[in-house]
């Protein structure tokens, strides 16, 4: 089995309207993005030979997504919820990119340097 990850950051603002502490006020963070595709065999000839996928193919798809919903973006408003926990995110970019990459395996959003959350394919 392999496993490709590739990696993005973003900047977003949020405000979680329930949460009963520090992040019931509008603030933001500096988010880590991994994309994680598994598949089990290699792409068996032409320009990919011996490949997954290209990370430049996963660069093209998921940076337009980042530019149009969460870069420098206020995510209760480009995500529509009132509260835009990084779980929530995580399986929101699952859900966005999982047409795109029929070997999509996970979704990694840090909030923090020191806070994650893993978003899997549903089983």
């Amino acid at each position: 089995m392999f496993e490709i990850e590739k990696k993005f950051r973003f900047e977003a603002g949020h405000q979680l309207v329930h949460h009963n502490g520090l992040c019931q006020t509008p603030h933001g963070h500096s988010y880590e993005l991994i994309v994680t595709l598994r598949k089990n065999t290699l792409i068996a000839s032409g320009p990919q030979k011996n490949m997954v996928i290209d990370f430049l193919d996963i660069s093209d798809t998921v940076k337009p997504m980042i530019e149009e919903f969460l870069d420098h973006k206020w995510l209760n408003d480009s995500l529509k919820t009132d509260s835009p926990t990084a779980e929530f995110i995580a399986r929101w970019i699952f859900e966005h990119l999982a047409p795109k990459f029929a070997d999509l395996y996970s979704i990694t959003i840090y909030e923090t340097e020191s806070s994650k959350v893993v978003y899997t394919a549903p089983t």
